[in-house]
């Protein structure tokens, strides 16, 4: 236990340096810090940027403070495992970004989480985006191969329309959602966001608001999603 507790102060040390130094965003940081908690070897609660919360994303340990010289402690045995309420069926249309609709593939209703999978069409600008990127790493390729001196262009992969987005959840309570995880598919033709909040909405609540504002802070989204019923 005292090698694990060292190894997890370490890493969670690396952790908080690279989100201090803007390397890990607010979200990555917290996933990487609740990662370590989950497996049992973040060795106690530190002092971290008000975006990382104190409870794991999934909820599943309870955090424990450990003060400098105590006796080691074991960590607590892990709490209920999520289960599945219910789930929202799509396709279900939520609004258009650029003209293109963006569909719910279905929304999921977790004892401790809310999920939502969504789609869009990434549309010509954003393919055309996609091949100049390719081009230019391309070229750069083979000045750098003809011993050329040349300055590396930017990123070979262009963004997407969804995940250029800022994403938040609200609901009529006020309740405080915490973004905690997600995938994402990306091409010239599909452009999918699999999207994770917690806590769980409140039980008297009917319905989610999902809000997507773009880099100069413009809301270009807002729409309400039903709250799945839980299965009976």
């Amino acid at each position: 236990m005292d090698s694990l507790r060292l190894l997890g102060s370490r890493l969670a040390a690396q952790v908080e340096a690279l989100g201090d130094t803007g390397v890990l965003t607010d979200e990555q940081e917290s996933a990487a810090l609740d990662a370590l908690e989950e497996a049992g070897i973040r060795p106690e609660i530190r002092s971290v940027s008000s975006s990382v919360s104190s409870s794991t994303a999934a909820g599943t340990f309870a955090p424990v403070a450990v003060p400098v010289g105590s006796a080691p402690v074991v960590a607590r045995e892990p709490l209920d495992p999520p289960a599945l309420r219910g789930v929202l069926a799509g396709p279900r249309q939520l609004g258009d970004l650029g003209g293109r609709p963006v569909t719910l593939i279905s929304a999921e209703l977790w004892s401790d989480r809310f999920l939502a999978d969504l789609y869009t069409h990434p549309g010509p600008e954003h393919r055309g985006r996609r091949a100049r990127a390719s081009r230019e790493h391309l070229e750069w390729m083979k000045r750098l191969r003809r011993g050329e001196a040349t300055e590396r262009p930017g990123r070979a992969v262009a963004g997407s329309p969804l995940a250029d987005l800022t994403w938040e959840l609200r609901d009529e309570q006020g309740t405080a959602y915490r973004r905690t995880g997600g995938s994402a598919e990306s091409g010239d033709h599909l452009d999918r966001q699999r999207m994770q909040w917690t806590p769980a909405p409140p039980a008297q609540s009917g319905r989610v608001t999902l809000v997507a504002t773009d880099t100069a802070g413009a809301v270009v989204l807002d729409a309400e999603i039903p709250i799945p019923r839980p299965a009976t």
